[in-house]
């Protein structure tokens, strides 16, 4: 029992630690509600030919059908190295 227990907290921590260490790297450069918003940025970054990543941090998204608004939260990552090139591509009128 104490094994399995062991081998979980290692696994746990393992993820955790390689996150941490890969995160360092990236840059939050941009957050937005909504996917059409996402969509816009990030077409803008790809059109540079800039590397990104996405997390959802939130999601508070309604299951009323009367509010159909997506609320999603995204975060857009870069990698430090890119952030100026990233902020003059999202700042461009497409």
């Amino acid at each position: 029992m104490y094994i399995i227990i062991a081998f979980l907290v290692f696994v746990i921590v393992f993820i955790a630690t390689t996150q941490l260490i890969s995160n360092r790297y990236w840059k939050c450069i941009y957050t937005t509600f909504g996917y059409e918003n996402y969509f816009k940025a990030v077409a803008k970054l790809k059109s540079e030919g800039i590397t990104y990543k996405t997390k959802t941090p939130i999601n508070i998204g309604s299951e009323n059908l009367q509010n159909r608004m997506d609320s999603t939260q995204y975060d857009v990552f870069v990698k430090k190295e890119d952030e100026q090139k990233a902020q003059k591509a999202l700042h461009k009128n497409i």
